[in-house]
């Protein structure tokens, strides 16, 4: 029996399946990659049924196994040499182009499940604990959180998933080294909604930045004979954007009292810095939000000593003949 162990020893493995549902092999070469996080939490979730049956107690005294799925966030520091692997794995259409790096554009769509025998996209995931496999699979991202924390980009990914299996085997974990994006890689830039801002300045005012697309997502149980979910439905697509804006003048507070519609972009380039651009950098991710609205703006007075700021949460809107948001990730990998 192993000793009990802490999570530095874990390892999380991703694997995009060729059959959605359908798990795949994380002892196979090349099929996948193990994955640098900062913590997870996916578990198996069951209500399972009690029965209330009368018989002269009152206690339930018999349990049945109910239907289940898999579900939880992963979080990890933004890395382009896995993202990709989970975006494919969304509500999102995927374009991948150019020789290496190669940038996959990722904007999302109005699929309304991941119904059996359609095409939607899932990974499975093999989640390393105390030495014991946990595979996951039919696995997608019903949400997804980039944020900066301290200068620093990481995002959680919210996963839900079919069912759970027993891995075929022990699976090595093999690692490369981290390619993250650090305090000079990130700017912001804003302009009028458009389906192409020019963002010709960065905007330094931004203390923070968190952007979710939120799917709605729910899993799926159908009469079959099976307790694993038969799918995952998704519901409306919620991007919203929150921030504190150091507050210089009442420009974008009259943006807000008159919804005015704003494009806000968060780019990370690698090698960073004042002059880095998306074309000349080797490693980049790009999140486009070309039609926000300013849901909330409040300004107030918190101390003495403290600088005056906004509060500020924004929704992402539809846009006529484009799309509300983009992701664009551009990195080594070559998923085909």
């Amino acid at each position: 029996m192993p000793n009990a162990d802490i999570g530095a020893n874990n390892a999380v493995w991703i694997g995009i399946e060729t059959t959605y549902g359908t798990p795949v092999d994380p002892t196979a070469a090349g099929v996948g990659v193990w994955m640098p996080i900062l913590d997870e939490a996916l578990v198996y979730t069951e209500n399972k049924y009690y029965s209330p049956q009368i018989r002269q107690q009152a206690v339930a005294n018999s349990v049945v196994p109910a239907p289940y799925h898999v579900e939880g966030p992963l979080h990890f520091e933004v890395d382009v040499n896995y993202l990709p692997y989970l975006l494919y794995a969304s509500r999102h259409t995927v374009v991948k182009s150019g020789a290496g790096p190669y940038t996959y554009t990722v904007t999302p769509t109005a699929a309304g499940a991941t119904y059996p025998g359609g095409t939607a996209k899932g990974v499975s995931i093999l989640v390393v604990r105390n030495a014991v496999g946990f595979l996951y699979s039919g696995c997608v991202v019903s949400a997804w959180t980039f944020t900066l924390n301290n200068g620093f980009l990481e995002c959680t990914a919210q996963i839900i998933g079919l069912a759970e299996q027993s891995p075929a085997g022990a699976a090595t974990p093999t690692w490369i080294d981290a390619e993250l994006f650090g305090a000079d890689a990130t700017s912001v830039y804003v302009d009028t909604a458009g389906l192409t801002p020019a963002f010709a300045s960065r905007d330094v005012t931004f203390q923070g930045f968190t952007f979710e697309a939120n799917h709605n997502a729910a899993a799926q149980n159908r009469i079959n004979p099976t307790r694993a979910a038969n799918f995952i439905s998704y519901g409306v697509t919620e991007p919203t954007l929150t921030t504190e804006l150091d507050f210089l003048s009442k420009t974008e507070y009259n943006n807000f009292t008159t919804s005015a519609l704003r494009s806000i972009k968060l780019e990370s380039l690698r090698p960073g810095g004042t002059g880095a651009t998306f074309a000349g950098a080797t490693e980049g991710v790009q999140i486009i939000n070309y039609r926000t609205a300013y849901d909330q703006y409040t300004v107030d007075t918190k101390g003495m000593g403290d600088l005056v700021s906004a509060a500020v949460t924004m929704r992402g809107l539809g846009i006529s003949g484009g799309t509300a948001y983009k992701i664009v990730c551009k990195g080594p990998p070559n998923i085909t």
